[in-house]
């Protein structure tokens, strides 16, 4: 399923003040400092990275499998701290340590948009990656503040939609995107074994 969220029209209760402007780096939000990765987050994310992962292979064990453990935490710091014109990550800091992050595409318009269907490719956009935060940090505000996060660096690009996937029988992140953060339902992936 593709979520979509349409940032000038989040009409939910404002996580800050400034909602529909600038969130700064480093910014206390809900008991959370949300700031660029730095060397030494690669455990805590890590730990986000297996608790999504076992969530849900908990609700689908057919279609999720456990990520190799071992250098995890290198690989995931390794790709946050790398820097990218088009490319947001943040992570959700707890005391000092990492509970969770956000990595976002910015999208500009498609080149050939007058030919296409969907309006959304003429647009600028965020496309998120991905985000994860440890299951003990889970309806606590971690997540709404890294997707602030990813929202306000796309306005500050000019994005005008943000979207993402995620599973449709979730019964934690479905709600999440609809409820908490305002988005809406856009599209359905289907998927078919060829065994």
């Amino acid at each position: 399923m593709c979520v979509t969220g349409r940032p000038q029209g989040l009409g939910k209760a404002p996580l800050v003040d400034h909602q529909l402007g600038e969130m700064a780096d480093n910014e206390l939000v809900s008991g959370y400092v949300i700031r660029p990765a730095r060397p030494g987050d690669g455990r805590g994310v890590a730990q986000a990275w297996l608790d999504f992962a076992e969530y849900y292979r908990e609700i689908a064990p057919e279609a999720f499998q456990a990520p190799r453990a071992d250098g995890l935490a290198e690989w995931l710091e390794d790709r946050l701290l790398s820097e990218q014109a088009d490319v947001f990550g943040r992570v959700c800091d707890d005391g000092g340590e990492a509970v969770g992050f956000v990595r976002a595409s910015f999208l500009p318009p498609h080149e050939d948009a007058e030919r296409q269907v969907t309006r959304e490719v003429a647009l600028p956009r965020i496309y998120v990656n991905a985000i994860a935060v440890r299951r003990d940090h889970w309806r606590g505000g971690a997540g709404t503040a890294l997707m602030r996060s990813a929202e306000a660096w796309g306005r500050e690009r000019g994005a005008r939609l943000i979207s993402l996937d995620t599973f449709a029988a979730s019964p934690v992140s479905v709600p999440f995107y609809e409820k908490r953060m305002g988005y809406e339902r856009h599209a359905i992936i289907f998927s078919g074994s060829l065994d």
